[in-house]
């Protein structure tokens, strides 16, 4: 298969159509209402989870003061009423009234201060905590009204709030120094309170205290994590899956492309409507921050114009978001040039529950050993590797969130200005400036080439007959939010 093909996906089209639902063998137990994935949720403390997977656990069963839609250009009130600006440097925001968590205990201005404090003590790598950096100090002068003390001018401070480490936690089931395990209580305020879970099935009940802007509709139903597409396939054939996202390969999507055309009722030969999500799968190759190979400015050089003619996105803040500029060169002719003697060993990490992802690691290391000079060792599920191939969502839909790699580990020689640089656009409040440091930003992304953007295509959602999703039934990053999910 050829790389572009990997790296890039086809287009489909929107469908609505019906099928009956399989009758429960009498005196049997019908398995709830199923959303199928091959994402796993492997953290469950929001506090520490730096995976798109488990960030749809943050979504549906924890709040935050500020959500959005997807694309908005502006967060949005959830667990609070309101928040503002009161001064250059206080953000004050006053809590939506009767608010509570799933057991049952009050959720005050006093847990909105331990859960973002906890969050930045903490600073998980790879979470949204740096998106927190600015805050110096949070008061809460009564029970709704949380005021939190800037150390410097921050625009993008309520988009920190809307990320899912300034989720809010129950400040008497939390411990404030240590990461909650996953076989620990899991209690937030959000649409969904957790009535079991275990590594590949987390069941969800309608939290019916819920006070904020997205309450669920459906009143029960279960996230599977499956183990590959195979399996996601079986479940459609046999109509016992009711939303699929994520998790289908590429030959499974060109399969389901085609019967949905050439299906009057535009579905699938099982009876499934197809939805597209335009654009919103992003994979980037990001340098391991500890890699002993990482200062080495011709080896970066050369990985960046390896990888050249197949790239389809041409920076680290994707198309469409607001203020992307384009900064990487693609396609054309280029030629990777080995300037060292001896072989160097890399090694690249990939996550295998991530659609394609170990045949696009392969293509990737094809084309990086196709110049001589370099041996690369795929490592599933590895981390920890010289490179690590991606499959990314933002926090928030906002160009520093999708820099937030970038960001977090500079190059030393390149740290004082990017800070600098943020600095400076965090601080102004107009549009023009703001987008010239944003640019600016790219530029310097893409001059020290430690975050290198591959793709950004379309994703596919699949919903059986009778079942449908609301438009805005997705997080601030494209996280599927179940509580716009609804069926007959």
């Amino acid at each position: 298969m050829a790389a572009c093909a990997v790296l890039a996906l086809a287009t489909a089209c929107q469908v609505s159509g019906e099928t009956p639902t399989p009758t429960p063998t009498p005196g049997s137990t019908p398995r709830p209402f199923t959303v199928m994935s091959t994402d796993p949720i492997r953290v469950t403390d929001p506090a520490a989870m730096a995976d798109s997977g488990s960030a749809v656990l943050a979504v549906n069963v924890f709040q935050r003061l500020m959500t959005s839609d997807p694309g908005s250009d502006r967060p949005k009130p959830d667990a609070a009423r309101d928040c503002l600006f009161t001064s250059a440097t206080t953000y004050t925001c006053t809590l939506n009234k009767d608010l509570t968590f799933a057991n049952g205990h009050p959720l005050t201005s006093s847990d909105v201060k331990f859960s973002i404090q906890r969050a930045a003590r903490l600073n998980v790598p790879g979470s949204s905590a740096p998106l927190l950096s600015s805050l110096r100090k949070i008061e809460t002068p009564d029970d709704l009204t949380v005021r939190f003390l800037l150390s410097r001018p921050d625009t993008q401070f309520s988009w920190a709030l809307a990320s899912p480490a300034a989720s809010l936690v129950d400040e008497e089931v939390y411990d404030a120094d240590k990461i909650q395990q996953p076989d620990q209580e899991i209690v937030g305020s959000g649409p969904f309170r957790v009535e079991h879970y275990d590594k590949d099935d987390l069941l969800l009940h309608k939290f019916e205290d819920y006070v904020g802007r997205t309450p669920a509709v459906k009143d029960e139903l279960v996230y599977v994590t499956a183990p590959d597409s195979a399996t996601i396939e079986d479940a459609m054939t046999k109509g016992t899956v009711g939303v699929v996202w994520r998790g289908l390969d590429d030959a499974a999507l060109t399969r389901y492309i085609q019967q949905v055309q050439a299906s009057p009722d535009r579905l699938t030969v099982g009876g499934y409507q197809q939805r597209i999500l335009p654009g919103t799968r992003v994979l980037q190759l990001i340098w391991g921050s500890d890699s002993s190979s990482r200062g080495n400015k011709n080896l970066r050089q050369l990985i960046a114009t390896a990888l050249q003619g197949d790239r389809t996105s041409d920076s680290v803040v994707p198309g469409g978001v607001p203020g992307h500029v384009s900064t990487f060169p693609l396609g054309g002719k280029a030629t990777p040039k080995v300037t060292w003697k001896n072989r160097i060993n890399l090694t690249l990490g990939y996550d295998p529950t991530a659609p394609n992802a170990e045949d696009i690691a392969i293509q990737i290391r094809t084309r990086l050993e196709e110049p001589g000079g370099l041996s690369v060792q795929l490592r599933p599920r590895d981390f920890s590797a010289d490179l690590n191939l991606v499959d990314r969502k933002a926090w928030t839909p906002t160009a520093l969130a999708w820099l937030q790699p970038y960001l977090d580990a500079p190059l030393p020689a390149a740290s004082s200005t990017v800070e600098t640089i943020v600095t400076a656009f965090r601080r102004t409040t107009d549009d023009v400036a703001a987008n010239a440091e944003l640019a600016a930003l790219q530029k310097q992304a893409a001059f020290d080439q430690t975050v290198l953007p591959l793709s950004q295509s379309d994703e596919y959602l699949y919903l059986k007959s009778g079942v449908d999703i609301d438009p805005t039934s997705f997080a601030p990053g494209w996280q599927i939010g179940f509580w716009g999910i609804k069926s007959g």
